[in-house]
């Protein structure tokens, strides 16, 4: 047991389905307490349950609730759950109908048990109640105490359950099959109460039943279930089937109930044919509800009668009225009504044939010896084979003489004429149903008429399609409904093994076609249930019981086996790969005929194919390792996946077509290119974009062996000249142009022969529109690097760059083109480039302008040659993005700024790692490296947890790039002796960890992205000797403080670091002490009043750490200036934020000292007076908290304690919030009175 748990806490961990309840030991506890306290007889007349056992059942529901995926695990322990809950609850019903029928009502409250019986209904939702119904108790002597209880309880509905009800229908469905008469149990229940009125009966109650006999009232109160909606009326439709269906019943009861329940569909039916026929609204607006149920009642309840009957010999002559009325025209708005009536129609005609003979039972479902072969004695292949056909002839022999015995009715005909139509509706829980009713109703057909049926299933999949001369067919124009529908239906046949091989050879390419389809529809498109039904008849396919058949199925395994593959791997839908790979999977287990079966089901399982990349990228790379998918695989690709209208699947599949191309180089440049090529010029813009594409990719990933036919060099070369004007300036235009760029960008990667300046003119338009069309031009600059790098640009082409970066036009062209800088060489682009950081028009342009920069300087040091980037020109970049730091724009998207900001940071961590010159430049330099090490400091600490893990990677980059660069001992420059002392004490509170992931948790370096973490480890850094580098962290960590909901971690952080301080100046400088973060909040606070900035967080940071006294142990002179810094900041303040701010700081100032807490007094009343109410009301609040809680008051005369008395009443009887003519004699007192309490003693009168 033990191993089992551990097993289980494993698989938790990685979010599988538990095996086993492993709750069962708490749940069981539970158990027991809740059937001790619910058995208690003393407690029964309680309107309630006591709180104890509703906690309890409400963690029990719950801990049930965990398990609606994984039912069975609770098999084990279920017949002793449901036997405990239904020992108490036989014992309460018997009470409550004692009780009743003895006149002591009070004596058993009917609301009393509803926490067991909801946990009874809670193990029927989990496990179903068919299982949980067969440990009910069953005895005879519960018939009458059951139907008792349920009356009353229907009788009261407003003071009863629906789950109590619930349970009690279900149970008396098993009660209603006791094997004895009716009758002789029925002792004559008398004094029950009417029935509670119901809607759909017009508001008559019924009538008394202390006449009627024990199956009438079963009976009347089973049809007053089935006209109310939810659960109950499932359990009373199960009931009445069981009732109804017993021999005692069937003849007597049974008639006139199926009588009752066509009249009650006809009648609604009936009236709605009337309203739809008298006017074209009303039938548009529908059926009433209460007619719904009407119908639904009856239909559910004639699904489970004909499901429980044994014949068709009662109906006599009522199967005609019955198909009638379940075609009617009153269920097509409804789609669970469709569903009862095509459900009920399938049963009708199940129930109307003879039952299926034992010959075509064995054929349709052989035993395992048929499956599996003869086992391990047989002699050879060919023996079981002979063996096989000859069991087979003699079946086909026994089918066909039964089925010559066999005559077809029409109702039956009737019946598959409707289900046959169902399966072109609307809903998929009706064309499910109407495919299973297919499959099942032809299982007992005779066989050429079953034939009849499948041809005419695999001919609506044909309706409607149009077969081109290229022999694909276009299935534009069908209908995604009948093609699931169909699916769904052959898929029934299949597993009923009703598909012949002629069918199936008839079938085969149909569900082949129904694993790609897929129509747009504007935005979207439809058929990806089509794409899961073709993938569940595959599935069902390998369950096909004829040998012929599965012959068949070896002869196209090859076929089948890619089909499959493809689907599983380039499906954009998670689902359908799944279904694609679990058919797959179903094959290889049954027939083995697939070709490296197991090997590709281990790279195509369940979890591979759920994550698309994966599926796509990293799957169907390794599939294409085998000969007989690879070809298959690019196919797909290059006909399917890359024209598909979800532009993130086409640039999936391009990336997938970039690892398969290499693997079969020949048939992808003879057999797909010419017909890539071809789709370049579609009209059809997502055709067009993928082609274009997938066309740049394959030029440069097989431009080897393109360049050795000049027939398909010229095809390649030839699509950017042969794209027409208009679709690059129309409707569309941005993709086609994207499109081009990567095509170019591809080229010049891989150095192909353009063909002179005329094709180079016109690719360099073609980048100059995508920069000024696309919306994201971040893509559109890489490949405009890689053309400029291979082939150039010409004077005018520059000019023309650097035009449109200063003049400007619309603001994404302005953005491409300052992308398109940093492709460039000349040293006027880097100026510009430093300049646009700070004096971009948008934040969009100084972000683009960093990245460029960036781009441009790795390019500057990377090369060889003499335009290789100078120390001055490196001081210059890091200068540039020093400023880009500073960057605080914020409008209604927020923090644009901090765009600006992460890009510079990961422009330099990149620059720090590609040359250590660089860094070896900024460390020799002592003023830039205080700025730009405090820059990064300040950035570590920012509430954006990108930027914080941006600015921490840099931060490690620049204390132990350093190290490293030392190490090697190259390119090394002369180091300030300051900068290296300061690099060496951040080290100490700075570990070294693994840069490019902070999640990595073996990682010994913070983890960057945790807000808490980084903050509680950082915040020690604040013991650095330099005190601009303090200055600056501890700014971070005061504006970090006053964002939500991570401010209070950088608040704690300062606060635990507070408290390793001591208080006064010990010789190390301010920011050692907590004096010196009294100091340093003071600065901030009487920094510019016109920015809240500073002001704001300081203000909330120091009210925190007073209030967390972190700071209290500050001395008393430290905390005059900061109260004089917080009056210079409310001194005629108008913003109403930041002045509740500074009164809510004057009550924490208070705390501190009785000195400081006479100056607050002054201000808060002061700020009583104030105009705005609100102000008014926080400081009347600080100032009688104030005088609660503060020492100044503790050792006032008797005559202060008077006055203290009043200031109370005062401050906490005046609204405050009222105008200030109304206050004005309030506050005058209030005044006075306060001065006369916090009067200095020592001070004279």
């Amino acid at each position: 047991m033990a191993d089992d748990k551990h097993e289980a806490i494993a698989g938790d961990d990685v979010g599988s389905a538990p095996t086993f309840f492993k709750e069962h030991e708490a749940f069981l506890k539970m158990l027991d307490t809740v059937a001790e306290s619910a058995s208690m007889a003393e407690t029964w007349a309680q309107s309630s349950m006591p709180a104890e056992e509703e906690r309890a059942i409400r963690e029990m529901c719950a801990m049930l609730e965990l398990y609606q995926e994984q039912p069975t695990c609770l098999d084990p322990y279920l017949e002793r759950i449901v036997s405990r809950l239904m020992a108490v609850i036989e014992d309460y019903v018997q009470a409550y109908h004692d009780s009743n029928a003895s006149d002591r009502k009070d004596s058993v409250s009917a609301a009393r048990m509803n926490g067991v019986f909801e946990l009874v209904y809670m193990l029927c939702k989990v496990r179903g109640y068919k299982v949980v119904l067969r440990f009910f108790p069953h005895s005879v002597a519960n018939v009458e105490p059951v139907l008792a209880t349920l009356w009353r309880h229907t009788a009261d509905l407003g003071g009863s359950s629906w789950t109590a009800r619930y349970v009690m229908l279900i149970w008396l469905s098993l009660l209603a099959m006791v094997p004895f008469d009716l009758e002789s149990i029925d002792s004559g229940m008398a004094n029950l109460p009417q029935l509670a009125p119901s809607t759909s009966t017009n508001g008559q109650a019924s009538s008394e039943s202390g006449t009627k006999a024990l199956v009438d009232m079963w009976v009347e109160l089973g049809r007053f279930y089935l006209r109310r909606p939810g659960c109950d009326m499932e359990g009373a439709a199960v009931m009445l089937a069981h009732l109804l269906s017993r021999k005692d019943t069937n003849t007597t009861l049974q008639p006139a109930f199926i009588a009752w329940a066509t009249h009650e569909i006809s009648d609604v039916a009936s009236g709605y044919t009337g309203s739809a026929s008298s006017s074209t609204s009303s039938s548009k607006k529908g059926l009433a509800i209460g007619s719904v149920l009407r119908i639904n009642g009856a239909l559910r309840v004639l699904c489970h009668l004909f499901l429980a009957m044994d014949s068709a010999d009662t109906l006599r002559g009522q199967i005609g009225p019955l198909l009638d009325v379940l075609q009617s025209d009153a269920f097509e708005q409804h789609s669970v009504t469709r569903k009862l009536a095509t459900k009920a129609a399938q049963r009708l005609a199940l129930l109307v044939l003879p039952p299926l003979s034992v010959a075509k039972r064995s054929a349709a479902r052989p035993s395992a010896r048929v499956n599996l072969g003869a086992g391990a004695n047989a002699n050879s292949p060919a023996e079981n084979s002979a063996r096989s056909t000859i069991d087979e002839s003699m079946d086909n022999e026994s089918c066909a003489s039964h089925d010559a015995d066999l005559e077809i009715s029409e109702e039956v005909e009737t019946c598959l004429g409707a289900l046959l139509q169902r399966l072109h509706d609307k809903d998929t829980i009706v064309r499910w149903s109407a495919a299973k009713g297919v499959g099942r109703i032809t299982e007992r057909l005779p066989r050429p008429l079953a034939q009849e049926i499948v041809s005419a299933v695999v001919g609506m999949l044909q309706e409607e399609t149009l077969v081109l001369a290229s022999g694909l067919v276009d299935v534009s124009m069908t209908s995604e409904f009948s093609w699931h529908g169909s699916l769904l239906c052959l898929a029934e046949l299949s597993r009923r093994g009703l598909l012949t091989p002629l069918a199936l050879r008839e079938a085969i390419p149909w569900v082949l076609r129904g694993l790609t389809y897929e129509i747009q529809r504007g935005d979207y498109s439809v058929g990806s249930n089509v794409r899961d039904a073709a993938c569940y008849v595959m599935w069902s396919f390998a369950r096909v019981p004829d040998a012929a058949a599965k012959g068949l199925f070896a002869e196209m395994s090859t076929i089948l086996a890619t089909a499959l593959v493809s689907v599983a791997a380039f499906d954009r839908e998670s689902n359908v790969r799944r279904a694609a790979s679990a058919a797959y999977q179903e094959h290889v287990g049954r027939h083995s005929a697939f070709p490296h079966g197991i090997s590709v089901l281990q790279l195509a399982d369940f979890f591979s194919v759920g994550n698309m990349r994966n599926a796509f990228v990293v799957a169907s790379r390794k599939i294409s390792e085998f000969a007989e998918y690879r070809e298959p695989l690019l196919g797909h690709l290059c006909t399917v996946t890359i024209y598909h209208w979800d532009l993130k699947t086409r640039e999936l599949a391009v990336e997938a077509l970039r690892e398969l191309a290499p693997l079969s180089p020949e048939f992808m440049a003879s057999k797909l290119l010419p017909e890539v090529v071809a789709s370049a010029g579609s009209p059809f813009l997502a055709v067009r974009h993928g082609a274009i594409t997938a066309l740049g990719i394959v030029a440069e990933v097989l431009a080897a062996q393109l360049w050795l036919d000049i027939d398909q060099t010229k095809l390649v070369l030839s699509v950017a000249e042969n794209v027409p004007s208009r679709y690059t300036e129309d409707f569309g235009a941005s993709l086609t142009l994207a499109a081009l760029a990567r095509f170019i960008g591809c080229l010049s990667r891989a150095g192909w022969d353009i063909g002179g300046d005329k094709a180079r003119d016109r690719y360099f338009d073609y980048f100059a529109q995508a920069l000024t069309m696309c919306p994201k031009p971040q893509s559109i600059a890489v490949d405009f690097t890689a053309f400029v790098d291979a082939y150039g640009i010409t004077p005018d082409q520059h000019a023309k760059i650097v035009h449109q970066v200063q003049e400007g036009g619309p603001g994404s062209s302005r953005e491409g083109f300052v992308l398109a800088l940093g492709a460039l060489r000349t040293r006027a682009d880097f100026e510009m480039l430093c300049n646009l950081i700070t004096e971009g028009v948008t934040v969009e342009i100084r972000r683009d302008a960093a990245l460029a920069l960036g781009q441009f300087s790795q390019r500057a040091l990377e090369t060889e040659q003499g335009d290789r980037m100078c120390d001055g020109d490196i001081l210059a970049a890091v200068g540039a993005f020093l400023s880009g730091l500073h960057d605080r724009t914020v409008d209604n998207r927020g923090d644009v700024g901090s765009w600006v900001r992460q890009q510079c940071l990961c422009s330099l961590q990149h620059l720090f790692a590609v040359d250590s010159r660089m860094l070896a430049c900024v460390c020799g330099d002592r003023d830039l490296a205080l700025r730009l090490l405090g820059r990064i400091l300040h950035a570590a600490t920012e509430k954006i947890d990108r930027l914080r893990a941006s600015a921490g990677r840099l931060l490690e980059s620049f204390l132990y790039g350093w190290r490293d660069m030392h190490a090697r001992g190259t390119d090394r420059l002369d180091v300030d002796a300051a900068v290296e002392r300061w690099i060496e004490e951040l080290r100490v509170f700075i570990p070294s960890g693994h840069q490019g992931d902070s999640r990595d948790m073996d990682s010994m370096g913070i983890n960057w992205v945790d807000s808490e973490s980084a903050y509680g480890q950082l915040v020690y850094a604040l013991s650095v000797s330099e005190e601009s580098l303090r200055r600056l962290l501890f700014e971070g960590f005061v504006v970090a403080g006053s964002a939500e909901p991570m401010g209070k971690f950088a608040v704690n952080a300062v606060a635990a670091y507070a408290e390793t301080l001591p208080v006064a100046d010990n010789g190390l400088g301010p920011g050692w002490t907590v004096d010196g973060i009294v100091a340093e909040l003071t600065r901030l606070l009487l920094t510019d009043k016109q920015t809240s900035r500073l002001i704001n967080p300081a203000l909330i940071v120091s009210d925190q750490l007073i209030e967390q006294g972190a700071l209290l142990a500050a001395s008393p002179k430290m905390w005059i200036p900061l109260y004089r810094a917080v009056q210079r900041v409310a001194f005629k303040l108008r913003a109403p934020q930041r002045l509740m701010l500074c009164v809510k700081l004057y009550g924490s100032l208070s705390l501190v000292s009785s000195e400081v807490a006479r100056l607050v007094g002054e201000s808060l009343l002061a700020h009583i007076g104030h105009p705005i109410p609100k102000i008014r009301q926080v400081a009347a609040d600080q100032l009688y908290t104030m005088l609660c809680i503060n020492e100044v008051v503790a050792d006032i005369d008797e005559e202060c304690e008077v006055s203290l008395g009043e200031i109370e009443r005062l401050l906490s009887e005046t609204e405050w919030m009222q105008d200030t003519d109304s206050i004005k004699a309030s506050r005058g007192r209030l005044a006075e009175l306060t001065r006369q309490v916090l009067r200095d003693k020592s001070a004279p009168r």
